[in-house]
């Protein structure tokens, strides 16, 4: 049995399954296709968001991150409201949706034309604003 306290996660040869193994007495183990990981990542996510501390609403720039360049994204009105409604696709979770009011959808817009424009700027952090 694996000392770690930790999961351990296996990627099959194929790309095809995921083995999670858990290191209880006796071990436990998982083996999810690329659907059950999908449903397994929705679900998670879902209760994390109601589970204690939440997640911090406000972000310090500056920091290392791990970004997905340049995704794919798309952008339509929301059919209730008419309000922005942006999709971006992440490779790790896969399509995300966020409803924007227009004040936030125009505050982030002119921040982005702001950024592109001018390229990086030591001196100049312009922080997000809604």
């Amino acid at each position: 049995m694996n000392n770690s306290k930790e999961p351990q996660w296996e990627l099959d040869d194929e790309f095809k399954t995921l083995t999670i193994t858990f290191p209880t007495d006796p071990p436990v183990a998982f083996v999810l296709d690329t659907e059950s990981v999908s449903k397994l990542i929705e679900g998670a996510g879902q209760i994390r968001a109601e589970m204690p501390p939440p997640h911090d609403e406000t972000w310090e720039g500056g920091q290392m991150v791990d970004a997905v360049l340049d995704p794919r994204w798309y952008s339509e009105a929301d059919a209730l409201l008419g309000e922005p409604l942006l999709h971006i696709r992440d490779p790790r979770y896969g399509w995300l949706h966020y409803a924007l009011p227009r004040e936030s959808a125009r505050a982030l817009g002119t921040l982005l034309i702001l950024q592109a424009d001018e390229g990086p700027a030591d001196d100049q952090e312009q922080p997000r604003k809604n």
